[in-house]
């Protein structure tokens, strides 16, 4: 899930000012079209409705009931030293997988993703240890370039162990990662580097499994602004990373007027110009109006329903082996619980899933139900 810690309230005001007030009326429910049949996996993250036991149980609740497909995304971190040594992984993260792995429903396809970067994705991952996930980096670890030997010799064996305990169907070495090009561009020779030997190591062991690295949609386009000052660098940097790159998986998201984003006919021929498989690693449109630092950001559900229609219409039309909708549940009873300024920030996602917090579904959830009843293995 993008952090899109660059929001300030000026460009949020300028959005807000052409805002229109109908966008966030009261929707008409979004006619649904009969899907044919396709071969596309569609899924979620558990990403929990709440920070309780209860949140968790919901959302692995929902998913196992509205798709086939599960998201294991892990962006808090690596056990760096454990990792480089082959000692076991802080009994923290071991608890985490352990729990995911008996919680992951039955025949369900895995999708995992890992990534080697930061929250920011200017520089190495956070330290996972026995205290938790994103820990400081110790300093011979921040001290390293991303192509140093061990970081490269740490990420593999970390990415190897991954593979052994998952199992998955598809697995993503990277999150995001063009978003460097946006924030340090400098790094991405290096970022290059370390993708492409944790790549061809997991494909001598694995050469049946997909290895990727997602990109996200938003930067690739220009249309995030944080983007707009190295956006001549993007198109030809991923280019180079699709060297080492199964598939073309997006990150993309519709956050009301902040990325209005409308899923038109011709929304994925910027990807489809880089000649890979087009897959869609996490997703979401905001499905009401939020204040994010103050600002309202127009939003409704028939809004969702038509970006979640529109890209499964693609998905299922140029046989995308996967969709995910990052989001299941929506998570407004966490927001009061995060520290300042996630709880702003989160806002950005927190009416992004297919249904909400009291237990509604969405119009979103009738059109992804449509194409899910259409899914043959």
């Amino acid at each position: 899930m993008r952090k899109i810690s660059q929001l300030c309230v000026a460009a949020l005001a300028a959005l807000a000012l052409t805002a229109c007030d109908e966008d966030d009326r009261p929707s008409q429910p979004l006619p649904v079209a009969a899907p044919d049949t396709h071969q596309t996996a569609m899924g979620f993250t558990p990403w929990p409705a709440d920070l309780t036991a209860d949140g968790v149980d919901r959302a692995y609740e929902f998913l196992s009931q509205n798709g086939n497909l599960i998201a294991h995304h892990f962006d808090g971190g690596i056990p760096w030293d454990e990792a480089l040594t082959g000692d076991p992984f802080p009994q923290h993260l071991r608890n985490d997988w352990q729990n995911r792995q008996t919680r992951t429903p039955n025949g369900f396809k895995t999708l995992v993703a890992i990534t080697p970067l930061n929250f920011d994705r200017d520089n190495l991952a956070s330290a996972w240890t026995n205290k938790g996930e994103n820990q400081t980096l110790p300093r011979r670890w921040a001290s390293r370039s991303l192509d140093d030997a061990s970081v490269k010799k740490a990420y593999l064996n970390y990415a190897e162990r991954v593979v052994e305990v998952f199992d998955p169907d598809f697995f993503a070495i990277g999150i995001e990662a063009n978003i460097m090009i946006s924030k340090s561009p400098e790094k991405w020779q290096e970022y290059l580097a370390l993708n492409a030997h944790v790549y061809r190591g997991i494909k001598r062991k694995y050469p049946d499994l997909p290895v990727f690295t997602s990109v996200q949609y938003e930067h690739l386009r220009g249309i995030e602004d944080e983007a707009k000052p190295n956006l001549a660098k993007q198109a030809p940097a991923v280019r180079e990373l699709m060297r080492h790159s199964d598939l073309m998986a997006l990150s993309t998201y519709r956050f009301g007027d902040l990325h209005p984003n409308p899923m038109t006919a011709d929304y994925f021929d910027v990807a489809e110009s880089f000649g890979k498989p087009i897959a869609i690693a996490e997703s979401g449109a905001m499905s009401k109006p939020v204040r994010i630092f103050g600002i309202r950001l127009p939003a409704n559900e028939r809004g969702q329903a038509a970006f979640v229609g529109g890209l499964l219409d693609h998905a299922a039309e140029k046989d995308f082996p996967f969709v995910v909708n990052w989001v299941a549940v929506d998570f407004d009873p966490m927001i009061p619980k995060l520290p300042s300024p996630l709880d702003e920030i989160a806002k950005a996602w927190v009416h992004t899933g297919l249904q909400n917090a009291d237990g509604d579904d969405k119009q979103a959830l009738s059109v992804w139900r449509s194409y899910l009843d259409e899914y043959e293995d």
